[in-house]
Formats: structure tokens, sequence, C-alpha cells
């Protein structure tokens, strides 16, 4: 987290000079709150959770979505013992997430598999800019849902293609996380490398280093799962979550990349239509700050 913020502010020195800076840097120090935290707070508040792949920026007091603070527990997973993000990680009560919290249980194990957890064990589950990451995003997101309490909540972030080094690829389609999903994709995947290669930004992602270095980097993604599988707008999101058969609660986007959406879990016999919000959301898109949205709800509208 630290590393991509560092690559922020020297990529906005470079682009938009000092002006650039301090806007970039005030905007990080002291972000807007997420509209949806005060529902947030009422579902989660002294409450148990996982999260995958934190700790997480945006879930800390001066984050946009500032949940920590706020929870009884927190558990934790990470793909692996040692990532580009965390360093090396130790399992058992190790997470850290919170200075006047107890450290969470950290597990290490793949988000599409937590079979080390049993079913409906947690009131809520977080994860923050894990989703792209994942070769099989249905998949990741049937594990957190298994592990959920029914009644309980799932909060997610994923970057909004506009604001970060994918603005260049086109959006995933639906279509295709659900062919992921039917046909077991493993993590293993390298069938969108190509496209990555040829279409990523280096320029706003100054960490990547020379075209080399990046080829290099997607190469070893097994290893440091920094690439972005799926490429995410707001549509997109609101209708993988539909999918999944979730109650959507909330969705919003903020600057400088974030789509955040607030979900819950029913049993199939309650009804979880999201034909409500996805009205709603639908006039929100004009408002949102990313050009795509924008563009989706001109072709809505046509």
């Amino acid at each position: 987290m630290t590393k991509h913020i560092l690559g922020r502010i020297r990529s906005k020195l470079r682009k938009g000079g000092f002006l650039g800076l301090c806007a970039t840097t005030l905007r990080i120090i002291y972000p807007n709150k997420a509209s949806s935290f005060n529902l947030c707070r009422e579902l989660i508040n002294d409450r148990s959770g996982l999260e995958i792949g934190g700790p997480s920026g945006v879930f800390q007091q001066r984050g946009i979505m500032p949940i920590y603070g706020i929870v009884r527990s927190l558990d934790n997973c990470n793909f692996s013992s040692e990532t580009e993000w965390e360093g090396k990680i130790r399992e058992g009560k190790t997470f850290r997430f919170h200075s006047r919290k107890e450290p969470g249980h950290q597990f290490v194990g793949e988000a599409t598999n937590l079979q080390m957890i049993p079913s409906e064990t947690y009131d809520f589950v977080l994860s923050s800019h894990v989703l792209e990451h994942s070769a099989n995003p249905i998949a990741a997101l049937s594990e957190w849902l298994r592990v959920l309490k029914l009644g309980g909540v799932l909060v997610i972030l994923v970057p909004h293609k506009d604001g970060t080094f994918d603005h260049r690829r086109p959006v995933t389609s639906l279509q295709h996380l659900k062919e992921d999903f039917e046909c077991q994709m493993p993590e293993t995947d390298d069938s969108h490398f190509r496209e990555i290669i040829a279409l990523h930004d280096l320029s706003r992602d100054p960490e990547a280093g020379t075209v080399e270095n990046f080829k290099l980097r997607c190469a070893m993604n097994f290893q440091n799962r920094c690439v972005h599988h799926h490429v995410f707008d707001t549509n997109l999101v609101v209708n993988l979550l539909d999918h999944m058969g979730v109650k959507l609660l909330a969705v919003e986007t903020l600057k400088p990349f974030h789509i955040l959406a607030v979900a819950q879990k029913y049993s199939a016999e309650i009804d979880t239509n999201n034909h409500a919000l996805i009205s709603s959301l639908q006039n929100h898109l004009p408002y949102s700050p990313f050009p795509t949205d924008k563009l989706a709800t001109r072709k809505l509208a046509g």
C-alpha cells in the first residue's frame, strides 16, 4: 500500500507539478468518507468479521470506510506467507489491524478456497482491491459468501478502470466471469497477459518499471499476484453482485479509482430483487467521476 501511494505521488508530480502533488497528497491524507459508511456502522458495529487481503488503508481511521475502529474482532486471509504489500506473514493471532484491538487470526490461503474456515462463521467480510487480482472472481465471491452468516454483510472495493493503469483495457463482461467460474479457472491463468502487457499504462504505474520489467512481473504473477486479471466499471460490479444472489444495499464511486459496494447475504427464500437499487444506480451514473460510467448511461438511454 505504501509503495502504491508513493508511486501515485511521483506520477502526479511529473504530470501535474507541485499543485497537482499537493491536491493528491491532501486527498490521500484527508479522504472523504464514503456516504455508505453510516450504513455499514449500523450493520458491522461490535461484530466479528474476516478481511481478504488486509490490512487496507481504506478501512483505517483516515480511510474512506473507517471500519477497523468499530468492529469487535477481525481475522484476515492472504494468499501467501510473503506478499508484495505486507512482506512476511505468520499464521496465527498475528493480524494487527488497529492499535487498540486484539490481533485477529491470520490465515494463509487462496481467496477462492477458504477450506480452513467453516461455513457461516462471520458477521461481515471485507475486501479492498483484491477481486481484480483473482483469475476467478465468482469462485472467490462464492467462498466469501459461504463463510458469511445469513444476514451478514459483504463490503468490497474494486478499482474503476478509468482511474487506474487499466483505463485502456475493455471492461470484462459478466459472461466472461461466468465462463471462468464454469471452467474452474485456476489462479495460474495467464490468458489475459498479452492484453495486459499491450494496454497497461506504465505512466500510471511507476512501480512496474520498464516494459521488460513489467513483462517479468506478469510472468511471475502466481508468486506476486500483481496482475489485474479483470477490469471493472460500476455496471459490472452491480451485475456481478446481483448474479451472486445477494441483496445490494449501496453502491458508490469515489475518486481516485474506487467502486464501493455493500451487500447482504440472505437465504434463497427471501426476495433479493435488486431492481430498485439498480435503477437508482443508473440514475447515479451520470454523476460518477468516471467517463465509462457516463458512457454506459448514454447507451442505456439509447
